[in-house]
């Protein structure tokens, strides 16, 4: 490894850190890493840093501001939405056909393995396109997902949250690209230490380190090892990229909680705010969330009639006007031919609010 001795004092943002070189201090870094705000070097030089190694063939680009709205001088007409039904059918393919070669991906990087990414890359467009036609049936896709790998399933919901949050911001297809690829792979260390350690269960910044090994020596783009290296660190210190996964990751380990029964559902959107100016970026978070919509694909919900009914579908301009299927009737507690409803045509029906189906014994993966 080629080494070169920066003063703090000139140490740059995109380098490369090594380690500790001269300090008045006890300062160890454990794992080299790279320089991603000044507050970090703030950090160092408070501590007694004087003189850190720096691999000089090691940088990154300069850091690129996220739009936190599309530039528009003025409105522009809204895109039709693919067909809900249609657009299932067609990216469930999509997803079985991601599931199964990043299973792949995991177990070669489970033994250690660089692997060729072109693959995955290639998924990820394909996520894209889907969340450019429909983002609504992406979304009602990840939420229903049917995977017993934990691993498997929180990377594969990532990646498709991802897609829908790069499309709702208007990202370059680069961008989307890169930062849809770092949610799908965030956690490749996690199944090359549960292959070392397999009665352990790695936390995800243990992981860490062993994931960005694995994604830089299968030439991972620079963008993609941005947002997967800085997505566990304090607020202050993430970058553009590394926010956007720290949302997404943080949602979809909610998710988690809520199909163990943890919590409900009907509580993510509550505790991702919660988050929010603590561990996620606010505005970002706003945006994630107007994303999902009120009541995101896949949530269930109580209408005013007291029926019981799975949000399929958000309306454009209307939050609380979705298409819904019905399945149960929480007065008359019985069980409802499955109907499809649009809300937005049906003023005399609403919702009410979220179910909370445990009220009821129902498991809502039953009627998906």
């Amino acid at each position: 490894m080629t080494k070169q001795v920066v003063p703090i004092d000139e140490l740059a943002l995109g380098s490369y850190v090594t380690a500790v070189a001269r300090q008045t201090g006890d300062v160890v870094i454990k794992h080299a890493g790279w320089i991603r705000s000044e507050l970090l070097i703030a950090t160092l030089k408070q501590k007694g840093v004087l003189e850190v190694f720096i691999d000089p063939t090691k940088r990154l680009p300069p850091p690129k501001d996220l739009p936190v709205a599309p530039a528009q001088t003025e409105p522009s007409p809204t895109k039709p939405r693919a067909d809900f039904e249609q657009e299932c059918s067609r990216t469930e393919l999509t997803l079985q056909s991601t599931r199964q070669q990043t299973a792949t991906i995991f177990a070669q990087m489970a033994q250690a393995d660089s692997v060729d990414l072109t693959q995955p890359t290639q998924n990820c467009d394909r996520l894209l396109d889907s969340s450019n036609r429909n983002p609504q049936a992406l979304l009602y896709l990840q939420q229903i997902l049917q995977e017993d790998d934990v691993l498997l399933r929180h990377a594969v919901r990532c990646a498709c949250l991802m897609a829908a949050f790069c499309q709702s911001l208007s990202l370059s297809e680069a961008e989307a690209r890169d930062y849809t690829l770092a949610a799908l792979l965030h956690d490749a260390g996690k199944a090359q230490l549960k292959q070392l350690f397999p009665q352990e269960h790695p936390t995800d910044l243990a992981a860490l380190p062993y994931s960005l090994t694995l994604l830089e020596q299968s030439a991972c783009p620079a963008r993609s090892l941005d947002a997967v290296a800085g997505h566990l660190a304090p607020l202050a210190e993430q970058s553009a990229p590394a926010r956007l996964l720290a949302i997404v990751n943080r949602y979809a380990n909610l998710q988690e909680l809520a199909d163990l029964g943890k919590i409900d559902i009907a509580s993510l959107r509550t505790q991702l705010l919660a988050a929010a100016g603590q561990t996620l970026e606010p505005q970002l978070t706003q945006m994630f969330l107007s994303g999902m919509g009120l009541y995101p694909p896949g949530s269930a919900v109580r209408l005013k009639s007291g029926k019981l009914a799975l949000v399929l579908e958000n309306h454009p301009k209307y939050a609380d006007k979705p298409k819904v299927k019905l399945f149960y009737h929480s007065v008359h507690r019985h069980h409802l031919p499955a109907k499809v409803l649009d809300l937005a045509k049906l003023p005399e029906e609403h919702i009410v609010a979220a179910a909370d189906l445990s009220q009821f014994a129902l498991d809502v993966r039953q009627y998906f």
